[in-house]
């Protein structure tokens, strides 16, 4: 599975960051999770996009869903879910626990994909590790955040890592 975002979208100039010049370390987890750095969320698997079709979802929205998918598929507690905040399309993580396998269904296609857990997981670590040490290179104020550092710490970055 390959988990990527698309920050050059037609929509990515209306995110806060670039529109109020926020000071960054101090956004709550609920704005940087609806309203900063739009783009398009694309997740692929064996050449097949499953990504939302629009250009609009908030990166941090998708890195908080992905966390929360990524213990789901590990056995925690969850949905099994990806809500949009902009819409009311998901995508959902149906778990096999008995082969270790995850069928990714979205609401938005007549289409799935499936993986092992593991790939899964892998996959979403190193996307939330990648986008973090991203925004964080454009936007240093952001590694102060204290919800940006829980975050990394949920996927197993050191605070000199992004």
């Amino acid at each position: 599975m390959e988990i990527s975002f698309d920050s050059g979208t037609e929509y990515s100039g209306h995110g806060r960051e670039k529109l109020c010049g926020d000071d960054l370390a101090a956004v709550s987890r609920a704005d940087l999770r609806w309203y900063y750095f739009l783009g398009a969320l694309r997740l692929t698997h064996a050449g097949v996009d499953i990504g939302p079709p629009w250009g609009w979802v908030p990166l941090f929205d998708a890195m908080y869903g992905l966390e929360q998918m990524m213990l789901f598929s590990q056995g925690g507690q969850g949905l099994g879910r990806i809500d949009f905040t902009e819409n009311d399309e998901s995508i959902d993580f149906e778990l096999d626990r008995n082969s270790g396998s995850l069928r990714v269904v979205p609401s938005y296609l007549e289409c799935a994909v499936a993986c092992t857990v593991d790939e899964f997981v892998a996959a979403g670590r190193e996307f939330i590790r990648r986008e973090l040490g991203r925004v964080v290179s454009e936007y240093p104020s952001l590694a102060g955040n204290p919800h940006v550092q829980v975050l990394k710490r949920a996927v197993g970055l050191e605070e000199s890592e992004t």
